[in-house]
This record gives structure tokens, sequence and C-alpha cells, in this order.
């Protein structure tokens, strides 16, 4: 009979041979908690694929397949996956020391479905801050309550590495990536929360979110991918307004969605090239109407009206 697996990380590799080395050396250094440790090479060119054959730890287990895109490489770790929780990793950050034994510990205490921590963003210039202020810190709530809580407060933290999930909770909600570039670690968290189980969230800044403002995510030619990505998101948040579970919360989603339609304006104005035809898209899958059912406050309403006729 196959050992127990405590925690499965789960790391989308695409060149990151400069940073992949160090994050791995420091997960396989870890002996006290059970791990697999998955790096999906997702079409690399650099050579990443290379230096992870180097490391012989039977804990690593390595997919290579031609470039597809993070969330399909995080599909295909999950596919495979056998820990009792999973954790995502990016592959050009940096964690704390025995940061998986310590998650893995705060979440067999807490009894929850999903464990959300802090982090830090750091800059070329080191500067640090903690990735999120204003979350019910110590407390374990349902997902709707805090769907609630974050459109609230207006802090909505859904960066993957944050997170640590119960893999029954993944598979009795078929949870799964969308296909796609960008921003669908929004979706992935919006339907984490959604199905209702419990969370638990705790202030624990372990994991260091490199900010890089040479990636993909950054280039001219990237910013209509990503309003278009927007878009996808807008129309997923209000599909799941309207469904019967979320009745009680639906004007959450409303709201959540009327935020990342400010996110979508922003880059559809200042950045995108492309302008016709990411507002087709815009009209088309988005009914201006479900988004009013979002407005909240004044400012809202003028956001609303802002968008009406930059779009219209």
């Amino acid at each position: 009979m196959k050992n127990k697996i405590d925690v499965s990380v789960i790391i989308p590799a695409y060149n990151a041979v400069e940073t992949i080395g160090n994050l791995v050396n420091k997960i396989l250094s870890e002996t006290h908690v059970a791990i697999e440790l998955i790096i999906v090479d997702d079409g690399s060119t650099d050579g990443t694929a290379n230096v992870l054959r180097q490391i012989h730890d039977d804990r690593l287990i390595l997919i290579e397949q031609a470039n597809r895109g993070v969330y399909a490489a995080r599909n295909a770790a999950l596919a495979l996956h056998q820990g009792e929780w999973v954790i995502f990793l990016d592959a050009d950050d940096d964690i704390a020391d025995g940061f998986i034994e310590k998650r893995w510990q705060a979440a067999t205490a807490s009894q929850a479905d999903v464990m959300i921590f802090n982090g830090w963003h750091s800059s070329a210039d080191l500067y640090r801050r903690a990735v999120h202020r204003k979350q019910p810190y110590g407390a374990t709530l349902s997902g709707h309550e805090w769907i609630r809580k974050c459109v609230t407060r207006r802090e909505w933290p859904h960066y993957l590495w944050l997170q640590m999930v119960k893999s029954a909770y993944i598979r009795q909600h078929s949870l799964h990536f969308q296909s796609g570039k960008s921003h669908k670690d929004i979706i992935w968290t919006v339907h984490l929360a959604a199905r209702n189980g419990q969370l638990c969230i705790l202030d624990v800044k372990d994991y260091i979110y490199n900010s890089n403002r040479t990636s993909i995510t950054h280039r001219p030619d990237y910013y209509d991918v990503r309003a278009i990505s927007y878009v996808e998101v807008i129309a997923e948040i209000i599909q799941l307004a309207g469904q019967e579970q979320n009745k009680k919360i639906k004007v959450f989603f409303y709201r959540h969605a009327l935020v990342e339609a400010r996110h979508f304006l922003g880059l559809y104005r200042k950045k995108t090239q492309d302008k016709s035809g990411v507002e087709q898209y815009f009209k088309v899958k988005i009914p201006l109407y479900f988004l009013a059912r979002g407005i909240g406050s004044f400012s809202d309403l003028f956001f609303f009206l802002k968008l009406m006729w930059k779009i219209l």
C-alpha cells in the first residue's frame, strides 16, 4: 500500500530556470510532512526541465507538455495528485522556511475545507507590503459568508498561492481551472467559495510574491488578452449570481462583477490595442442590466454610467 501523502504541491513552470531550483530545494528540504511536488513544465525553452531532471528525489514528479498555458498546466497536475491537501505555487516566487509543514499543521487543526493565508508583495526595490489587510483573520466561516465580507470590504484575495485546499473538496465539487490565458484564478476562487464549504482565514505571511515588470502580463501585446479575460470573468460571476444555490448572496456576486468591470475598463481605456474588438466582445458577453444590479453607492453609479458611455 502506498504511503499516505499529506500535501500535493503544484507548480506550473515556464522558462523559470533562474528561480525554480531554489524553490524546489526549499520544498524538498521539508521532511516532517509527507509531500509530493508536481511540476508541470509548460513548454519551456530555457532548460527549466533540465534543471529539474537533475534533482533526484522520489517526491518530485515532472510533467512535460507543449505550451498550453498556466491553467492547463495546473489541471494536468490536479488530474494525478494524491495528497490530502493541495497548494499552488508560482515558479518565480519564494516561501518561508517550514512553509508546507506549518500550513499543513494549521489546516489539520482548523478542520476547514479551504485555508486562506497571507503573504508579501515584493518589488524590485525590495519594498514589501501585505497582500491583504481587511480579512476576518482567525475566523472560520462559510464560503458565502466570506464572499459577503470580501465584497463588502472591497478586498478579494484571489491569489492561488494564498490557498490550501482539501483534495476531497476539489473532487466533491469537480473544481478545475477554466481554459484561457489570464485572470482565471479569480474564477477558481469564486467557485471555491461559492460551493459554500468552511474557510479558515489566517494572517500568516509565509509567501513572497515577486512582482516582475518584465512578465508577459505587462507586455503591450498582452493587454487585449487580459481585457478579454476580464470579460469572461465578469460573465462567469454574473452566471453564478443566477444559480438557485446562490440566490441569498446574488447581490454580492453582482457587486463583485461590477468591481471586476472597473479593472476591465482601466485596461480597455488605456492599454488595449483592438478597442473595437474588445468592445464588441464585452457587448456580446455582458448584459449591462445585470451589472446595474451591483450598484450600491454613488461611486458605483458614477462608474456604471461611465462604463455605458465608453462601451455603448
